[in-house]
């Protein structure tokens, strides 16, 4: 295969005497233990040439580690470094392996104190994953630093994965990356309001993930199901899960509602501020979730979430487990949702919020409270504003009174 610069092809015989000069150099393994030239012949090494000259510039792995798992890996001569060569190599090698060769994840592993590889990794797209140690036999200066592990999922690419903000996101709901996926779901459900203020603006909310963190870390507010979706799964694959983005059907409304499953649990941030930890896909499995017992069951052939109420279960919405979705589906159901004249939330103002015990629920102009085991209270909205800072968002004048107009919501109390 050919790059801009470079040419790639299998290691073979012939190049033994140019890997003993390659790995003779102390500078090249630096961070490496010495291994005979032998094993690196094959099609998983592959020579990298350079087109203007023609002279070897040192080696790519490329190498199977597991089901649709590989390895990557170089070793250029030092004239070499500093010029993207490693970079260039890298991504072309994972491009063509995610497009022809069946390949879901790419790994690579070097010393904590590599920084030069560690930079290279960044670049090809593979973001940390965990620092780990190991007990070599003779370590090499630097090892007790631990060696660290980088990878880049297919879908990492498509769902945008690698532009999220790990420090920004963890600083905004207050969880780890060791934080358990329990942790993780109510960390984030208790951060961010579910609300449609977008939509009541006139606008269908962005699913660039760029635009979503703006917006919900950044600018402190939250969104509906597929921007709370999005920046969580996102998150959770950065964190090393491997998520199963799904489409459920609301009532008997379109399939809209996104949702997804991770490590045989329903995770579901975005549905109206319900959920506040994960669901296992277990029939019949009761979790309660900040005071109000929710289910998940079978039925032919899907799961259906059910919520608690004082007739029995309540229907929520129901979901076929081996749908796979792309981003373009969620698109189309995001213009649905905010634009449709049946959409409930193209017509009115919808912001909630959920913490163990209590549910807040601001729907057009009426605001609810719900204790769990207690009535709840209902009143009319006097001061849109006000209403909405108890609800953690904070709004401009002008935005208050579009709202206001549209929804019939008075910006502020009226004597």
């Amino acid at each position: 295969m050919e790059t801009e610069r470079l040419t790639l092809r299998p290691l073979g015989p012939s190049d033994v005497d140019e890997l003993h000069a390659l790995h003779a150099d102390p500078e090249v393994m630096r961070y490496l233990d010495p291994e005979p030239v032998e094993h690196f012949l094959g099609d998983s090494f592959l020579a990298a040439h350079e087109k203007s000259t023609g002279r070897f510039v040192g080696w790519f792995e490329f190498k199977p580690v597991g089901d649709g798992v590989v390895e990557l890996g170089y070793r250029l001569h030092p004239e070499f470094w500093g010029r993207g060569y490693a970079t260039e190599g890298g991504k072309a090698l994972i491009e063509r392996g995610f497009a022809e060769g069946g390949v879901q994840r790419v790994v690579a592993t070097t010393m904590f104190v590599n920084a030069g590889s560690r930079r290279v990794m960044e670049k090809c797209g593979l973001r940390h994953v965990r620092t780990f140690h190991v007990d070599w036999a003779d370590p090499l200066p630097g090892s007790e630093h631990g060696e660290v592990e980088y990878a880049l999922t297919r879908g990492n690419r498509m769902w945008q994965t690698d532009l999220v903000d790990l420090d920004a996101y963890f600083a905004r709901t207050g969880a780890t990356a060791s934080s358990s996926l329990t942790e993780l779901h109510e960390a984030h459900v208790r951060a961010f309001p579910f609300e449609n203020i977008d939509v009541m603006l006139g606008l269908v909310p962005s699913l660039d993930l760029t635009d979503i963190q703006d917006k919900m870390i950044a600018r402190r507010r939250g969104g509906y199901c597929y921007e709370h979706q999005l920046l969580f799964t996102a998150v959770l694959e950065r964190l090393g899960y491997t998520v199963a983005r799904r489409m459920s059907r609301v009532m008997t409304g379109p399939r809209t509602h996104f949702m997804s499953l991770v490590d045989n649990h329903l995770v579901d941030v975005g549905f109206g501020a319900g959920m506040l930890h994960p669901m296992p896909l277990v029939d019949g499995a009761i979790v309660d979730q900040a005071g109000w017992p929710h289910r998940l069951r079978r039925s032919e052939g899907r799961w259906v979430l059910e919520k608690q109420a004082a007739h029995g279960w309540e229907h929520m919405h129901a979901f076929e487990p081996d749908v796979e979705q792309r981003p373009v589906d969620y698109m189309a159901a995001n213009y649905y949702v905010a634009t449709h004249e049946r959409s409930p939330f193209s017509r009115q103002l919808v912001v909630m919020r959920l913490e163990p015990g209590l549910s807040r629920r601001l729907v057009g102009s009426k605001f609810t409270v719900e204790r769990a085991g207690a009535e709840p209270e209902i009143s009319q909205v006097e001061d849109l504003a006000e209403t909405l800072k108890s609800l953690d968002i904070t709004l401009t004048e002008g935005e208050l009174s579009h709202i206001s107009s549209t929804s019939g919501t008075p910006v502020e109390a009226r004597s």
